[in-house]
């Protein structure tokens, strides 16, 4: 009984943690739209890899919003975590992954 309770905390404390990790951006909410169609529905990105053109469009950028803000603490800092999407030469979301700010 000691080794299922033991068990059962292990897989509790592990789900937690991976849930802390958890960005609350799904990648297929932003594959295919463009730059635009993403910033009217999630508001201005946090971060900026390149510049928009004369359309407004990111185009061959990065661009991100953050998901856990840098903290410095007793034991020490943490970076920044961001959800970035990569834009295509159209304008296009490509790929996306989190991150960490360029620059610290």
């Amino acid at each position: 009984m000691r080794r299922y309770a033991a068990a059962l905390l292990a897989a509790i404390i592990f789900t937690l943690t991976l849930a802390g990790c958890s960005s609350g951006y799904d990648t297929e909410d932003f594959i295919g739209k463009t730059s635009a169609e993403i910033v009217d529905e999630n508001g201005d990105f946090d971060c900026v890899i390149g510049e928009a053109g004369e359309d407004g469009l990111y185009r061959n950028s990065k661009c991100g919003y953050t998901i856990k803000e840098k903290k410095t603490g007793f034991l020490g800092s943490s970076d920044e975590v961001l959800f970035f999407i990569c834009f295509d030469e159209n304008g296009v979301a490509a790929s996306c992954a989190e991150g960490f700010r360029p620059g610290g």
